[in-house]
């Protein structure tokens, strides 16, 4: 018996234990999985090798979350609400480049976040990740309006653009094209 403990001691020294980085966001703290650590650090994102391998995006200006949830929202294979560790979240389901990938939005103190990754499902490492964030303090309905209000103000850009783009090709070719011959005798 004693000696199975002592190589089992000695196996657990041997073997590192798998522990990831912890980084700061916008003041939240996020414990990175093994697997997406050595990643590049801003003031309100963190990446991993591409923002479709593993990504983490403060969503605390409204621009970031009308361009970010409205084209995921947009351009989904399937979006579902959801709670993950006690947190309000959206997980979105897309495909890029033949890859797909999932996106899941969530709360965490009165701010949004999305975090996005290169699986179809949400597994163990990502539901641990939103589990250590701090309790969410703004309600499921605030939630739900400010991603609402976020769709709305892209899909009314898009529109907006798409008008414009149609006025310009209206406006070239309803122009009249002056043609001017010379002859010269």
């Amino acid at each position: 018996m004693k000696r199975i403990l002592l190589i089992l001691l000695i196996f657990l020294m041997i073997i590192p234990i798998a522990a990831g980085e912890n980084i700061t966001i916008k003041g939240v703290d996020f414990d990175i999985p093994a697997q997406y650590e050595h990643g590049t650090l801003k003031e309100s994102s963190y990446v991993y090798q591409s923002g479709l391998t593993f990504r983490i995006l403060s969503l605390d200006y409204d621009k970031n979350l009308k361009i970010n949830y409205g084209d995921d929202i947009v351009n989904a294979n399937s979006a579902e609400y959801t709670n993950i560790a006690g947190h309000d979240a959206v997980v979105v389901h897309k495909t890029y480049e033949s890859k797909d990938y999932t996106t899941v939005y969530f709360a965490t103190g009165d701010n949004i976040f999305l975090i996005c990754f290169n699986d179809t499902y949400v597994n163990d490492d990502i539901t641990n990740l939103i589990a250590g964030t701090p309790a969410q303090t703004m309600s499921t309905d605030e939630f739900s309006s400010r991603l609402n209000d976020a769709l709305s103000d892209y899909k009314d850009q898009l529109a907006q653009e798409e008008a414009e783009i149609y006025y310009e090709d209206y406006q070239k070719s309803n122009r009249p094209t002056n043609r001017y011959f010379f002859f010269w005798l």
